[in-house]
């Protein structure tokens, strides 16, 4: 009898969270539009390298890339969409721009209210770095999400610290000096001209060494520490 009763009251329990998880995603389909209604959620679009797209955490990078944490802490009255791509840089003459790439076209037909903007690591490899052809880029973008019909917010991001994992170097031939000073110096700038605002990654990641992979990219620990970062900046704004 006893083993009956506990049985009844675990299957009582798993109807109460199967009821609860059919409720969450009949919300979540219905403020998409799903039923026929027009999509109410408020779209914020992830736009960057591979930092954004979740380099550090390949395997699972669906559940702890910072734009999939940060969809999680918004919750269901906002879409979060990860545009990031790999290798790419803000100038349009380095190895692999973002302008003119798949995600930039998507990223733009996202009809984003608020855009979250980070380019510059990779443009500060030896082989990419030039400051004129970065700030030009970096113009470029943010005019290109400011002419949006949906005249979205936007946040440019400095780029995190880098670490030297052998010697004096980082990685991907990234050069530390320009981590350390011109980017920051040509992020605000920018967004002064525009009006946009600024996240300050570089000035969050300076004793957190701890939180990378391999001193460009970051673990699971230090992508849900980014998300807490840049939550917080956003959240009065969103």
């Amino acid at each position: 009898m006893d083993f009956i009763k506990v049985l009844r009251g675990f299957i009582d329990r798993k109807m109460v969270v199967l009821l609860f998880a059919i409720i969450l995603l009949f919300v979540v389909l219905f403020k998409s539009g799903m039923f026929g209604g027009t999509d109410e959620r408020i779209r914020i679009t992830c736009v960057g390298d591979s930092i954004t797209y979740g380099s550090g955490v390949l395997r699972s990078r669906e559940a702890d890339s910072y734009p999939s944490q940060l969809q999680r802490k918004v919750g269901t009255s906002y879409l979060v969409s990860n545009f990031g791509l790999r290798n790419a840089t803000a100038s349009q003459q380095g190895d692999t721009p973002y302008i003119g790439s798949n995600e930039y076209v998507n990223s733009l037909k996202s009809n984003p209210d608020v855009v979250i903007l980070m380019l510059g690591t990779n443009d500060s490899k030896v082989s990419n770095w030039n400051p004129n052809e970065y700030r030009a880029g970096l113009r470029k973008l943010v005019k290109a999400y400011q002419d949006l019909a949906s005249k979205p917010k936007i946040y440019i991001m400095r780029s995190p610290h880098v670490y030297p994992i052998n010697g004096d170097d980082a990685e991907y031939t990234i050069q530390i000096p320009v981590i350390d000073n011109q980017l920051g110096i040509i992020v605000d700038s920018v967004a002064e001209d525009f009006g946009a605002e600024v996240i300050d990654l570089y000035a969050a990641t300076g004793d957190k060494a701890d939180f990378y992979t391999d001193g460009v990219h970051f673990n699971k620990q230090g992508y849900e520490y980014l998300t807490d970062v840049i939550y917080n900046a956003i959240k009065d704004g969103i």
